[in-house]
C-alpha cells in the first residue's frame, strides 16, 4: 500500500513539473506571440495576455473542486 502512494504521489509532482515548465517557457514569449498573431502593439498585446492567464488561474481555482468528485 505505502508504494501505491509513493507512486501516486511521484506522477502528481512529474504532472506538476511538466505545468510550471510549460509556463515558464510560455510567459516570456506570450506577448510577442500575441502580438505577432494579432497585429497589435506590444503593450496592447501585454494586457491580452495578463488577462488571458489571470482568467486561467481563476477557473482552475474555480473548477478543481469538481476534478476532485
Amino acid at each position: 500500500m505505502q508504494s501505491n502512494k509513493k507512486g501516486a504521489l511521484a506522477f502528481i509532482f512529474v504532472t506538476l513539473l511538466i505545468d510550471v515548465m510549460g509556463f515558464g517557457l510560455i510567459i516570456p514569449v506570450m506577448a510577442d506571440l500575441i502580438a505577432e498573431l494579432k497585429g497589435i502593439p506590444l503593450n496592447e498585446a501585454s494586457t491580452y495576455g495578463g488577462l488571458l492567464l489571470s482568467v486561467f488561474a481563476i477557473m482552475q481555482f474555480v473548477c478543481a473542486p469538481w476534478w476532485a468528485i
